[in-house]
């Protein structure tokens, strides 16, 4: 299975701001720069995690970042949703529109497609980003 560079920083990020916080909201470069995590990229990551009202961001001086949630209550599975286009897709995907390979809509592979894809949601859906810093320490 492939973990994408858009979740591994998403979490990354997330995980540095829940660490720090509790000293005010983290700015942006204090994230990219403890992580090493490229600065243009995580501002992208932010623009879908702040429209999925995972974060929220603060102005000013002493501005940056804070979640909106605390990190045992926020899942992997939000997270992967809101910084991802699709966590899973097959080519028998109906949005991928390649039915040039196809043999025929659902078949039984589509079927077993399916049955991984419940079962990782609510894999990924057990995790919490507490569970993921836990593990840091």
């Amino acid at each position: 299975m492939h973990i994408s560079t858009k979740t591994e920083y998403a979490v990354r990020s997330l995980a540095e701001i829940a660490r720090s916080q509790s000293s005010g909201p983290v700015s942006i470069v204090e994230i990219c720069t403890r992580q090493k995590l490229p600065r243009k990229y995580v501002e992208q990551l932010f623009r879908k995690l702040r429209n999925a009202d995972i974060i929220s961001s603060v102005h000013g001086a002493k501005g940056g970042y804070l979640l909106i949630k605390e990190a045992k209550e926020l899942s992997l599975n939000e997270i992967m949703t809101a910084v991802e286009e699709n966590i899973i897709q097959t080519n028998c995907d109906p949005e991928m529109h390649n039915k040039e390979y196809c043999i025929g809509m659902p078949c039984g592979f589509h079927k077993t497609w399916n049955e991984i894809e419940v079962h990782l949601d609510g894999y990924f859906s057990s995790i919490t980003l507490q569970n993921i810093i836990e593990k840091l320490n």
